[in-house]
Parts: structure tokens; C-alpha cells; sequence
């Protein structure tokens, strides 16, 4: 099960003009950028390609910046560099579409580390450009092969993309997750994400092996909080049944995991630990317990605390077959009063026969579901795969629970639905022992890089 670093086949021309990019921003820090702290992230619109196509193939570059959830986030900018580019039949169609966007930091007063990251990612890219037009042969010989056929009406041109997420940026950390994703015909694409995580301090990539002093006994007690998460529901439903081997060698690599706002998040390809349909899968160590098992205080974390959780979904053709009995996933202290709350989050109970859903979210055994759904309507949009613990106010007692939605929205046209607002909802747990709503923001709280927006 070990991951392989790779990125699609990209053609040689793109790659130039985004390398040729970057190096002019790398040089000065980009203007007009937005810093949002950790609860406005997700209220810049990205910047979208809308250049005219005029060329039988062609290429179009845009510049996208952005910065982090950071308390030096003036200093410290990203800039995403988006390359489009279509290669055509003699007909016009479309025979493939290749979409990269490429990172460029650029980091005042430390401009030699900034110089460091962005050659390695240049480098990176660079492996994988090869001036290799094996795929664009493929979708050609596949669009020709349908000609005059009863397929000729269901070719779908090929797609390659790279997309960037920026998970952490600040003075001691600045993480890329580089997600590949491939359509090359069948049912469906596929995709695979590689992690560079780089020191701050020295510009270098950061090993695994790096990240504490005693690297085994930190190993060790990861893999084993690990093998704990994966004896849980929400795991069991998304798993095949890893050995605890299969853990390891799926999670345990260099290019496999991230620093995150909610702790070290090791995560797997589709299919490695489960099947297509759950997607990527990912394994999350708080802070706290990385610290407990020997993090090194160079890669401290010093913005909101976070914990990140997937949620349990439950199906049945009868809501009332369904036992939902509230039993803990874990424990922890949500409003400061010295004990524990056991908590388990039913992201979707649904009801096959009436296409009904609600959402279920216990507390000590007591279900708080009809709060959260008072603010969001799951007919409406859909809840991200995880939720959080956060605390918004380190100088209280409460730890908010946060809850990541995703809503659709009508501009009232006869077209329907046309777009989507992404929003994190907030709730605190009171002393009272009441969960009550608090505040909605714009954007996942999760994410320093906002989604697409209108």
C-alpha cells in the first residue's frame, strides 16, 4: 500500500509559463491580499479563468493569492498560478483538458527560505513534465474509435487536473496538499493527493522522521490512536477491514500526511483503506495528544484549537428500524466544567421511502439534533465529511462545535439551482448543559484557502 508521489502527465508548454510565473512572483510579494484569521477564512472569491479561447489548443494562465490561517499572515503570502489548457480534434472537440494550479510563496524578510520551498515545488512539478502526449494520444485514439459508431455520441474528452490546499501557514509550518485527479474514460476519474510539508524555519521539507525525538515510540503511539479511530462507526462504515499493517504502510509515509488547524492528519488514496466511494480517508492526531507523545515544540500550533471528526450516516428503507442509541465515539470537556461529554454526531439519518433526513447530535446520551437543524436544512445542501471541536475563544471555559454546510442557492431564474455557499455553524455546549447556536461565517473554518464562490 505505499503511496506513490505523482501528478498527471502535464504538457511541457503549460508547465514553462507557469514556472516562468513564478519566479517573477517569487521575487515580490503579491498586492491587494486579503488576511483573513481563522474565523473569516472563505470570504475571498477565488479568482476564475475567463480568458477567451481562441487557439486549436489552447493555454491560459491566472494568478490566484491567498494567505493563511496565521498570526503572520502579513508577511507570509501564497499565490496559486492556474493554467488551463484544451487540446482539440480537427472538428473541434475537445480531446483533453489539463488544469493545474501551482503554489508560490513568497515570505517578507525571509526571502532565501521562500526561494528554497517554491525550487522544490518547481522541481516537483518538473518530474512529472515530461513532454510525454501518451494521454492526449489515448483520448484521440478513443475519440476516433467511436466515429461512425453507435459510441460516437458518448465520447467524453479526457481531464487531468492538480489542484493546491493550503492546510497550514504560519511562522514555523507551510503546508501544500497537491491533489492529481485523472478522467481517461470509464465509469469514473480518479485521484490521489501528495502532501509537502515544509519548516519555516529552514525551508526544507519535513520528514516524517523529523517530527519528534523519539521517532519510534511517537510512531508507535500514532498508529496506535489510529488503529483506535478505525474500531469506531464512522470509520468502520467508510474502511474495508485494515490489519493494522495496512495502517502503517497506507499512512505512515512522508508524503502522506499534513499539518493541519486540527492537528497531523495522515490520509489515504481511494481504494487503499476503502472503497471509491468513501473517498480519500484521513486519520486525524489532535495537537494535544501529538504533543503528549512527543511533537517537537518546532512545530508548535499556536492559533484555534481544532478536532477534527468524521460524522456517522445511517440508512433505512423505515426511519423507525433505526436504534439510534447515542453510544459515545469519544469523551471530551466541551464547557469547562472539569468532566467529559460523550459525544456522537449522526450527520444523516434518512429515510429511503420518504427521502426524508434529519441529523442527530448527542451529548451524554441526550440528542441535540433539532438545534443543528433549526440552522441547516439538510434538503438544502450537505454537510463536508467531518466536523470540529473549536475553540473560538481560548480565554473561555467552552469549546464550540462546529459544523461545515454546504448550501445550494437559486438567483430565482427559471434555471434553478445555480451555485453554492459553503458555511460554518457554531454551537457551545453551556454550563447548563444546553447546546444552543451561537453564529454562522462565511466559508469552512478548516480551510485557509476559500472555495469557489459567486
Amino acid at each position: 500500500m505505499k503511496k506513490k508521489n505523482r501528478l498527471p502527465i502535464l504538457p511541457a508548454a503549460a508547465l514553462l509559463v507557469v514556472f516562468l510565473s513564478a519566479c517573477a512572483a517569487a521575487d515580490t510579494p503579491p498586492s491587494g491580499t486579503a488576511t483573513p484569521d481563522a474565523s473569516q477564512s472563505g470570504t475571498d472569491e477565488n479568482v476564475k479563468d475567463t480568458a477567451e479561447k481562441t487557439d486549436e489548443n489552447d493555454t491560459n494562465v491566472t494568478d490566484e493569492n491567498i494567505s493563511g490561517t496565521s498570526n503572520s499572515a502579513d508577511r507570509i503570502q501564497v499565490t496559486i498560478q492556474k493554467t488551463h489548457e484544451e487540446f482539440k480534434a480537427d472538428d473541434g472537440t475537445i480531446l483533453l483538458t489539463n488544469d493545474t494550479e501551482m503554489p508560490v510563496v513568497t515570505i517578507q524578510g525571509a526571502e532565501d527560505i521562500a526561494a528554497r520551498i517554491n525550487q522544490d515545488i518547481e522541481e516537483y512539478y518538473a518530474a512529472f513534465s515530461d513532454d510525454d502526449d501518451e494521454v492526449l494520444e489515448w483520448a484521440r485514439s478513443d475519440y476516433e474509435g467511436r466515429q461512425g459508431t453507435d459510441e460516437e455520441a458518448w465520447f467524453n474528452g479526457y481531464t487531468q487536473d492538480v489542484t493546491v490546499s493550503v492546510t497550514r501557514m504560519d511562522d514555523q509550518v507551510l503546508t501544500y496538499k497537491l491533489t492529481a485527479g485523472a478522467y481517461t474514460g470509464g465509469a469514473h476519474g480518479n485521484y490521489s493527493s501528495v502532501a509537502k510539508n515544509y519548516d519555516m524555519a529552514t525551508g526544507e521539507l519535513i520528514r516524517f522522521e523529523d517530527l519528534a525525538d523519539d521517532i519510534s515510540r511517537f510512531h508507535a503511539a500514532a498508529l496506535d490512536y489510529v488503529v483506535n479511530l478505525a474500531e469506531t462507526p464512522s470509520y468502520k462504515e467508510r474502511l474495508f477491514e485494515p490489519t493494522k499493517a495496512d495502517l502503517d504502510s497506507a499512512l505512515f509515509q512522508t508524503g502522506s500526511w499534513v499539518f493541519t488547524g486540527s492537528g497531523i492528519r495522515f490520509f489515504s488514496d481511494p481504494y487503499a483503506l476503502g472503497p471509491y466511494s468513501s473517498g480519500e480517508i484521513g486519520f486525524t492526531l489532535p495537537y494535544e495528544k501529538a504533543y503528549e507523545i512527543g511533537l517537537k515544540d518546532a512545530y508548535r500550533y499556536t492559533g484555534n484549537f481544532m478536532e477534527e471528526h468524521y460524522y456517522t450516516s445511517q440508512y433505512d428503507a423505515n426511519m423507525e428500524n433505526i436504534a439510534l442509541d447515542g453510544e459515545p465515539e469519544y469523551y471530551f470537556d466541551l464547557n469547562g466544567d472539569g468532566t467529559e461529554e460523550g459525544i456522537a454526531f449522526y450527520g444523516y439519518v434518512y429515510d429511503a421511502g420518504s427521502e426524508d433526513g434529519k441529523i442527530s447530535l448527542y451529548i451524554d446520551g441526550t440528542d441535540w439534533g433539532d438545534v443543528v437543524h433549526a440552522q441547516i436544512d439538510p434538503a438544502n445542501g450537505y454537510l463536508d465529511e467531518t466536523y470540529l471541536l473549536y475553540d473560538e475563544a481560548p480565554s473561555d471555559d467552552l469549546t464550540e462545535i462546529a459544523v461545515l454546510f454546504t448550501e445550494f442557492y437559486d438567483d430565482g431564474s427559471d434555471s434553478g439551482i445555480t451555485g453554492r455557499h459553503y458555511y460554518t455553524y457554531l454551537f457551545q455546549y453551556t454550563p447548563e448543559k444546553e447546546l444552543k447556536f451561537t453564529k454562522r461565517l462565511d466559508g469552512y473554518i478548516t480551510n485557509p484557502l476559500p472555495p469557489d464562490t459567486p
